[in-house]
């Protein structure tokens, strides 16, 4: 699991370089992308990706969590909203000139290119964010117990969701964290009727998901683990064999 776990990384980083090179090749041949900000916001919904993976091989490795563990895992959750807060980037399409005084769909070859580009780069940073969640549902091993299983999935969702009403309306990033004092002030004083219907918005969102990404990540293991003998086939050739032995 750990390879394969492995592998998806790679694919996920691979798939995020190629994006933003073909961001580059397209604004070097007359799209107006906005590659500044799409580019940071991507790098901050991938970063939670490696703090999951570096999580999960150690927790593998010693089969228990540690100081680091827990220190990568909260790093994990600090920067997970980001996957998500791309979501938000949409605003940015008002300018794009798609539609017209009338009503009407422009055909404007540079508008329907940054739309696309941009829910692109959303579906990467979304799958991205799903991913690394699974990593660390993965080094929790509480899969046998649904109830607490759907608990951490929805806690996890509602601090994503919170997460990302706090870096679009509060402009509050992930290291101010380290400011606690003015930060618990800010969010003290802004926790309106807004707040908790936007972020359980997000949140369910995200739950639902998540528990879809995360039945066909496990239905696809389960697909690939080698196939179990039957017991019962099993006892059969076994008997088979005294009975061939006892013949002879």
């Amino acid at each position: 699991m750990i390879k394969k776990n492995l592998k998806i990384f790679v694919l996920f980083s691979v798939l995020c370089a190629l994006y933003c090179i073909f961001g580059i090749y397209l604004n070097r041949h007359g799209a107006e992308l906005k590659l500044r900000w799409l580019f940071w916001n991507l790098f901050l919904a991938v970063l939670p990706m490696a703090l999951a993976l570096l999580t999960y091989a150690l927790v593998s490795w010693r089969k228990h969590w540690g100081l680091i563990s827990l220190s990568l895992a909260a790093g994990w959750l600090l920067f997970l909203p980001n996957s998500c807060y791309m979501i938000t980037d949409l605003i940015h399409l008002e300018s794009s000139g798609l539609i017209g005084h009338n009503g009407t769909y422009l055909m404007n070859l540079k508008g329907w290119v940054e739309i696309i580009y941009l829910g692109a780069g959303i579906f990467l940073a979304v799958l991205v964010g799903l991913f690394s969640t699974s990593l660390i549902h993965q080094s929790l091993r509480i899969r046998k117990y649904p109830l607490l299983n759907l608990c951490w999935i929805g806690i996890i969702s509602l601090l994503c969701g919170y997460g990302v009403y706090i870096g679009r309306f509060l402009r509050l990033n992930s290291w101010d964290i380290l400011h606690p004092r003015s930060l618990m002030k800010i969010l003290l004083a802004n926790i309106d009727r807004f707040t908790i219907l936007f972020s359980c918005f997000i949140a369910a969102f995200f739950f639902f998901a998540y528990l879809l990404f995360d039945r066909i990540h496990v239905l696809d293991h389960s697909l690939g683990r080698p196939a179990e003998p039957d017991l019962q086939d099993s006892a059969m050739d076994a008997s088979i064999q005294s009975e061939k032995k006892f013949s002879a």
